[in-house]
């Protein structure tokens, strides 16, 4: 899979920790910023006044033919500085599409970052229109 950088309408839902998988929330809907560096996958909240929010950041993990597979990172990478990373875990799957087909994203994950430990659950498609500007790590 090559570079990207999109924009991403997203619907999440939340989770219950103990089975992340299972919604527990109707959906609300978010747009996110998602990029692929060489291996690394970023996930970032792009707020209604068009700022850009908290990030996520994942592993390549394997790469099948219908799908590619990321691990989500609790720590970033130790060659990046990022004062929006949000520590979670989980799993992200970027699913192969044809030609011209948008992509699609789902994830699974939990995290603590609010003192108690949540689940949730991301089902994107990409947008139409620019991702965001450049930002360095």
């Amino acid at each position: 899979m090559a570079d990207f950088s999109i924009r991403m309408k997203n619907r999440l839902q939340f989770s219950n920790s103990e089975a992340p998988h299972i919604p527990t929330s109707k959906p609300h809907q978010e747009t996110l910023i998602v990029e692929l560096r060489g291996d690394l996958l970023t996930i970032t909240e792009r707020r209604a006044d068009g700022r850009l929010g908290s990030r996520i950041y994942a592993q390549r993990a394997i790469d099948l033919p219908e799908a590619f597979i990321f691990t989500i990172l609790p720590e970033l990478p130790s060659h990046v500085r990022d004062g929006s990373f949000f520590s979670a875990l989980g799993t992200v799957a970027i699913l192969a599409t044809g030609p011209g087909e948008p992509r699609r994203l789902r994830a699974v994950g939990t995290d603590k970052n609010s003192g108690r430990y949540h689940g949730w659950i991301f089902d994107a498609i990409e947008a139409n229109g620019p991702a965001a500007q450049p930002r360095s790590c």
